[in-house]
C-alpha cells in the first residue's frame, strides 16, 4: 500500500516539476526570440537607410524611421542590460558611423547583440566591423 502511495506522489512530483520546467524553458525562449527579433529589425533599418539613399523628408524616410523607432522601443523591452548600455552609448555618439570611435561603438553593439541572440561564437570585431560597414581605407 506504502509503495503505490508513494509512486503516485512520485508521479505526481515528476509531472509537476516538467510543467514548471518546460514553461519556464517556454518562457525564456519566447523572450529570446522576441529580442533577437527588435535587434535584427533595427539592423535591418539602419542597413535599408544606409544603402537605399533615401531623401531625408520623403515619405519612405518617414516610414524607415518609424520602423527604426519601432525596433529601438523593442529593443529597450527586450534587450539585455549590456545591449541597452552598448546601444546608449552609440546613441551618445551620435549614432552615425561618420568617426572611428562611432563605428567601433555601433561594431561592440552588435556583437553583444549576436551574442544575446544565443550566438556561443565570438567573433573578430574588426572582421565583423569590415562586414557591416565594409573597410574604409
Amino acid at each position: 500500500m506504502s509503495a503505490a502511495i508513494f509512486s503516485l506522489i512520485g508521479i505526481v512530483a515528476g509531472g509537476s516539476l516538467q510543467y514548471f520546467f518546460t514553461r519556464h524553458l517556454d518562457s525564456q525562449k519566447y523572450h529570446r526570440d522576441l529580442r533577437t527579433k527588435s535587434y535584427t529589425d533595427y539592423l535591418k533599418s539602419v542597413c535599408d537607410l544606409a544603402n537605399l539613399g533615401i531623401q531625408p523628408k520623403s515619405p519612405e524616410a518617414r516610414e524607415m524611421f518609424a520602423k527604426t523607432a519601432d525596433a529601438k522601443a523593442r529593443i529597450c523591452l527586450y534587450g539585455s542590460v549590456a545591449a541597452i548600455a552598448a546601444f546608449a552609448e552609440f546613441e551618445r555618439l551620435g549614432a552615425t558611423m561618420n568617426t572611428a570611435e562611432q563605428r567601433a561603438t555601433f561594431t561592440r553593439m552588435v556583437a553583444i547583440m549576436r551574442s544575446d541572440s544565443g550566438s556561443k561564437q565570438d567573433v573578430v570585431l574588426k572582421d565583423l566591423e569590415a562586414v557591416l560597414i565594409g573597410v574604409r581605407h
